[in-house]
């Protein structure tokens, strides 16, 4: 995943150079849940909106959280399927928070709701990151579902309006090339804090559609 908002800052005003640092912490993108409300075309782990066999429960998230903590890994970036779907996933996050994780939320966007937003702000998550691969028709075609675009835009505004951090996540395909301007100009018209383009990952749905990789 290459953080394109970063890059061009880079681009624009340089940092100087520095001495050598010492390599950073690992960072945990974690799929809390494979569950998730959408069918995009290339999702890694053939999620599906149906309960899946094998689920970890609540109690051994959190054993598994205290092995990471031991083993010293600063971030924890809760994802899915659609992590919004689990059904403790504040009070996973509320305890990741508790034990000084920095703690993101990768989310399609779509679930983040007049309903649940003040629950995500008390979280005070330190950034939640939106999949979108697209503009309106593009964006709803990836995920099988019209109205999808529409529905996460809503989700970055409702985030951006209580003051979260918020950014766009977009894998770049054969099928949405054609966007990526108006991508970078959505990104600037709303003010985003963060734009990553991700590769097309050869798993699940995304390994049949691998034909379509950029």
């Amino acid at each position: 995943m290459f953080r394109l908002s970063q890059f061009m800052r880079e681009v624009l005003h340089p940092t100087p150079l520095k001495a050598a640092r010492k390599p950073a912490a690992p960072v945990v993108i974690w799929n809390l849940i494979r569950r998730c409300n959408l069918t995009c075309k290339h999702c890694y782990t053939t999620s599906a909106d149906i309960n899946f066999p094998g689920e970890l429960s609540t109690e051994a998230i959190y054993n598994v959280m205290d092995d990471l903590k031991a083993y010293k890994v600063p971030v924890l970036i809760l994802s899915g399927g659609e992590p919004l779907l689990h059904p403790d996933i504040f009070k996973i996050s509320q305890r990741a928070k508790d034990m000084d994780f920095y703690v993101a939320l990768s989310s399609n966007g779509t679930l983040i709701t007049e309903k649940n937003i003040q629950k995500i702000a008390a979280i005070n998550y330190q950034y939640v990151g939106v999949s979108l691969d697209g503009i309106g028709k593009t964006h709803d075609d990836f995920r099988q579902q019209q109205g999808s675009f529409d529905a996460s835009v809503h989700g970055i505004q409702l985030c951006r309006e209580q003051g979260i951090k918020a950014g766009i996540r977009f894998t770049l395909t054969q099928d949405n090339v054609h966007d990526f301007p108006a991508m970078l100009d959505f990104m600037d018209s709303k003010n985003i804090d963060k734009f990553y383009l991700s590769h097309l990952n050869y798993g699940g749905r995304g390994n049949k559609n691998r034909k379509q990789d950029a």
